[in-house]
């Protein structure tokens, strides 16, 4: 049987049906962070990986999760709004909550005790914002019919020492569109006084973070890893219940063909997505750092997947060497020619310090009358992180293609010679990164040395892609070429061991973790627009070039390291 005759076989035996009654099962419960369902539905994962007999780990672990549990919003008139909801790590304002007068946030505008309303998604960095201007609460009024529950917490998982101070101080809430349009109405006819209600629980609780390992044929210890979170606000039907089966049937098809299989699959659901921002992969990523820094080939982070009507994939959200391998799984299936998209923080992704690269997270996406208001992304479905995303906003067709895009992916990552990464266009983008520094550093500061280092790694990546490419294409592999393969394998590892924290991890520590907060590629240099705001001659202009000097240092040297680990393999 050739290739493409066993792909063929080989998505066929994706069933739609067992699909839809995994989802049916885990979407009929409420499946908050440390919930009873989020437990039920972890004991139904470790029922269904045992039954295949893969080898199952449930690992009930304490993290510091926050459940919002009630809010309202009452104006002066004593008129309540009915939308009102708060959110994860929130302030609560106790029993008598909060009265004060309400005020639209305005550039430069005086906030200083007053409860700030603002339109859009309630998110760490303009809340923590408005915070820091003075504000006493805050409101935020959304799009569309229901408030999208949210985590404001700007800390990456577990808070420690360093970060507790981070966490909200007061109250936020969320109204829905027409509620938001009845309070701008009163605050335009001067009737600002109201009074919001808040209480969050926020504690350690007990939640599970559910592994299962699809051992190969072949002796191995490297994985790559597919999973997504459990836990889901609500019902969470196409967020996160239907992502959630699709592992456990790509389970039981990967089980069906392990002597084809190079590499270990390690099945994940993770606890804390948004009631712990992130927690329980933040967990594993500590717990069994060099496990995954060691072996770890590639994470699949699987998110809102088989969402009726979706049949958007203009873009593949990854790391630039793992979007060859999208785009074509994806035009296979779909006929659809995807851009990439830089892989966001977000979603899971507490595996960049170990340069474990990603690939997909939010795949097909709603067309435009499908899509919510002002949701976190364009294309998510307008009942996003509501009360309305349940079991019946799945589409079998969709969940099945969707699934079978990510079968076609994974096979290709443990099936073929050698891992099919292609980092041609990762140096592509760093250089389009660093140019766009150099334009906004306006001459105040150089990164001409940086640029020169990746033009290197660039003609050597060429050469690798075209020799992954060429390996990929042989049908036999004697003695000489599985050695061949291996030492590629062992090169692409070491490269992404070494590139991935340099272009996407602002901590310079690999062992401590970064914020939830938006980071740009080559983080070190993020403050070059500041430089070049500043007068040269003040102490504040030295002292930051001085840093970024450090920083340019640092990411040279990482470079150099990628450039004379490629000339080692004698590339």
């Amino acid at each position: 049987m050739t290739k493409k005759e066993f792909e063929h076989v080989f998505l066929e035996e994706i069933s739609a049906s067992r699909l839809m009654e995994h989802a049916g099962y885990i979407t009929s419960q409420d499946r908050e962070s440390g919930s009873p369902g989020e437990k039920r539905a972890a004991e139904y994962f470790r029922q269904v990986m045992e039954d295949l007999g893969l080898d199952v780990e449930i690992h009930y672990v304490e993290n510091y999760i926050s459940l919002p549990v009630s809010a309202s919003l009452t104006l002066g008139s004593g008129r309540a709004l009915k939308s009102c909801i708060t959110h994860s790590y929130g302030a609560s304002t106790g029993c008598g909550g909060l009265e004060g007068e309400a005020v639209y946030v305005r550039d430069g505008q005086d906030i200083k005790g007053k409860i700030a309303v603002m339109e859009g998604l309630a998110s760490a960095v303009p809340c923590k914002a408005l915070e820091a201007r003075g504000a006493v609460g805050i409101i935020c009024i959304t799009g569309g019919a229901y408030p999208y529950n949210m985590s404001i917490s700007p800390i990456w998982g577990q808070p420690v020492p360093s970060t507790l101070d981070l966490l909200s101080r007061i109250p936020v809430v969320t109204i829905n569109a027409e509620d938001g349009r009845q309070l701008l109405e009163c605050l335009e006819k001067g009737e600002s006084r109201v009074r919001i209600r808040a209480e969050v629980s926020t504690r350690f609780r007990t939640v599970p973070v559910c592994t299962a390992e699809l051992k190969a044929l072949r002796p191995t210890d490297r994985f790559v890893m597919f999973g997504g979170h459990v836990d889901s606000w609500h019902k969470g039907g196409t967020d996160n219940g239907g992502s959630n089966a699709v592992v456990l049937e790509l389970a039981r098809v990967f089980s069906r063909h392990t002597d084809r299989m190079n590499t270990n699959i390690r099945f994940v659901w993770w606890s804390g997505h948004s009631n712990g921002r992130y927690s329980g992969s933040n967990w594993y990523a500590d717990t069994y750092w060099e496990d995954i820094h060691d072996h770890g080939v590639m994470n699949f982070d699987i998110d809102t997947v088989g969402t009726k009507g979706s049949v958007d994939f203009s873009h593949i959200e990854c790391n630039r060497q793992c979007y060859a391998l999208g785009r074509q799984v994806v035009r296979e299936r779909t006929g659809q020619d995807p851009d990439y998209m830089r892989i966001q923080r977000n979603g899971d992704q507490s595996f960049w310090a170990h340069g474990l690269p990603t690939l997909f997270e939010c795949l097909s996406l709603q067309p435009s009358e499908g899509q919510g208001q002002g949701t976190f992304m364009p294309g998510l479905p307008w009942y996003w992180h509501t009360t309305q995303d349940v079991f019946g906003q799945l589409g079998e067709e969709e969940l099945r293609r969707d699934a079978q895009i990510f079968a076609l992916a994974i096979s290709r990552a443990v099936m073929s010679n050698v891992y099919p990464f292609a980092y041609e266009g990762l140096a592509d983008e760093m250089l389009g990164n660093l140019k766009q520094y150099q334009k906004e550093a306006a001459g105040t500061f150089d990164l001409t040395g940086i640029m020169e280092m990746v033009w290197h790694l660039k003609e050597k990546f060429r050469l690798l892609d075209e020799h992954i490419i060429r390996l990929n294409q042989l049908d036999g592999m004697d003695e000489a070429l599985c050695r061949e393969a291996e030492r590629v394998n062992r090169l692409c590892m070491d490269l992404n061991r070494i590139l991935i924290p340099v272009h996407y991890c602002k901590n310079g520590d690999l062992f401590q973790v970064d914020l939830a907060v938006p980071i740009p590629a080559f983080p070190e240099f993020d403050q070059i627009p500041e430089l070049a705001s500043m007068d040269k001659e003040q102490d504040g202009f030295k002292f930051l070039e001085r840093q970024l000097i450090r920083e340019r240092n640092r990411v040279h040297y990482f470079l150099r390291q990628a450039l004379l680990r490629l000339e080692a393999d004698g590339r």
